[in-house]
């Protein structure tokens, strides 16, 4: 309900209806993420201009901490996070409001790709506002790839074999700034999606599948392998993942595993000398899935402004205001209209995911926060030890440690 102001100037009386407020609550932490959503927020005001939002923002790591009392306070209407088990994590403990009344399911699959849809879903309602989301995948340096007569790699073989090329013309086949955290775990992602399947990686990731199986064991032989032939550039564990950027773009290195959010920091006049192509198949596999983590907003259930809430989820998936936020980020947008102003590695992509036969959210994203967590450090520790033995008894350690201790809490 809107309040009534009365200003009164001399003998008149002028009554003001307030601004009915929304606050948003987002992780921003760049200037092109802080100028995508101020610019949305922007346009729905001008659009119903008796309303006013503010927003509050964090760093990626700060905002993933306060984000539980974030959802469980009524200080915010609208939240922005993650699709996947990190969402549905709180959907099942009451605290993220369905949004199933604003979209018909045909309305949704009108919108977005069935891929995508899935991961804001439980039980056939939907959870969240598909936003934008990132495509993992290859990037090279044409010119170099030219200079040694290469083409971009579609099966493992063949990348394997552009490895040995570049490696014996004396250049660092695969660049991977490990010092990043995430980057080994994409690696052992993408490994075990193409060998294994969908459903094993959500059963690792649920803790219902044990490292010790043989198909973990194969998933590091190939990193071994890799590893052990020197493909990856030397001392990664002291590298961020941004460092790489200016050795790919000068031709420094051959290779490297990257989101498209990264196409935004490549200088517009080297972009042309910047390929892109999906991780490596395995024996001409005609399905392939790949890794694509989705941002969301949520409505926490204890908003007080329900309706003014859904009206800007409805607004924010429009299909020129998902574009426009996502120009501005560099990133994907997940709805099928926002498409016409991708760049030319954008849109390579964003095909690549349409073609995919399912996607995951990321090893962190997939799994409990604690589980990942303790997980990550030893598969950045394996690309050094190279221990597959002690990798996978470590890591099933960890999945036993955690699962059994959230098994007992719950009973």
């Amino acid at each position: 309900m809107r309040i009534l102001i009365v200003t009164i100037i001399g003998l008149l009386i002028f009554p003001v209806l307030a601004k009915q407020q929304l606050k948003i609550a987002a992780s921003i932490s760049n200037s092109a993420q802080r100028a995508a959503y101020y610019n949305l927020i922007r346009a729905f005001e001008d659009e119903y201009p008796d309303t006013q939002i503010s927003i509050t923002s964090f760093t990626s790591e700060v905002f993933k901490t306060k984000f539980p009392q974030m959802l469980l306070s009524d200080q915010y209407d609208i939240l922005n996070w993650h699709a996947g088990e990190r969402l549905f994590e709180y959907i099942e403990q009451g605290n993220v409001a369905s949004i199933s009344d604003i979209f018909t399911a045909k309305e949704m699959t009108g919108m977005f790709e069935k891929v995508v849809i899935d991961a804001i879903s439980l039980e056939e309602k939907i959870y969240a506002l598909l936003i934008f989301y990132y495509q993992i995948g290859s990037y090279c340096h044409k010119p170099l790839f030219l200079k040694f007569g290469l083409t971009e790699p579609s099966n493992w073989d063949e990348f394997i074999e552009v490895c040995d090329i570049l490696k014996q013309n004396n250049v660092s086949p695969i660049y991977i700034g490990n010092k990043s955290n995430w980057p080994a775990t994409a690696w052992l992602d993408y490994l075990n999606l193409r060998l294994n399947g969908i459903q094993f990686h959500k059963d690792l990731m649920r803790g219902e599948a044990s490292y010790l199986d043989e198909r973990i064991q194969n998933v590091l032989k190939k990193l071994q392998y890799i590893s052990e032939a020197n493909y990856f550039i030397q001392n990664h564990q002291d590298l961020e993942w941004k460092q790489g950027l200016p050795l790919l773009s000068s031709g420094l290195i051959g290779m490297s595993m990257l989101g498209n959010y990264a196409v935004q920091n490549f200088p517009e006049k080297i972009i042309d000398k910047i390929g892109y192509f999906k991780f490596p198949i395995f024996n001409n596999q005609l399905t392939y899935y790949e890794e694509a983590p989705l941002d969301v907003l949520v409505v926490p259930t204890t908003s007080e402004h329900m309706a003014l809430t859904k009206l800007f989820i409805q607004f924010a998936a429009q299909s020129v205001n998902q574009e426009n936020f996502n120009i501005s980020l560099g990133m994907l947008s997940p709805h099928k209209n926002a498409q016409q102003k991708n760049s030319s590695l954008v849109q390579e992509a964003y095909i690549t995911l349409t073609n995919a036969e399912g996607i995951t959210q990321f090893f962190d994203r997939d799994s409990k926060k604690a589980y990942a967590d303790k997980a990550t450090p030893i598969i950045d520790e394996f690309l050094l030890n190279l221990d597959i033995e002690g990798t996978q008894k470590a890591l099933e350690k960890v999945r036993l440690t955690i699962f059994t201790t959230q098994a007992i809490h719950k009973n």
